[in-house]
């Protein structure tokens, strides 16, 4: 994590966020939701969730916000952007963004019924 970030607030932005966060994970998305049901981040290249548990002290200390265990870390890095980009989600609202990915995806391949259980233990996990 750089000095350089921006903590985006408008949900136009966010949604921007999580639509590059899904485009780049896609491929992965069932390791990610194993990971998310044990509240562990996941990421790939450019684009991170963390949660809490996932940051060291020093990790923490260089946020512009503390991450608490109600929520969730969205990060997007160069060469995507410029300026370093994060989200802070609550549990509800990220998970209403995996709900609707997840969604998605089924309808594009709905042999891949993995998905849905998948969510649903995140959705536990989450306490949702």
């Amino acid at each position: 994590m750089t000095e350089n970030f921006e903590v985006l607030t408008l949900k136009s932005e966010i949604d921007q966020l999580m639509q590059t966060y899904f485009s780049v994970i896609n491929s992965k998305l069932s390791k990610a939701l194993k990971l998310f049901a044990n509240k562990e981040g996941y990421g790939q290249e450019i684009v991170f969730v963390s949660f809490q548990s996932d940051l060291d002290d020093y990790d923490m200390a260089q946020l512009p916000l503390p991450l608490d265990d109600k929520h969730v870390l969205v990060e997007l890095g160069a060469p995507a952007v410029e300026v370093e980009q994060l989200a802070y989600l609550d549990f509800e609202t990220f998970y209403s963004y995996l709900d609707r990915n997840v969604k998605t995806e089924i309808e594009k391949n709905p042999d891949d019924s993995e998905l849905l259980d998948l969510l649903e233990k995140v959705k536990l996990a989450l306490n949702i």
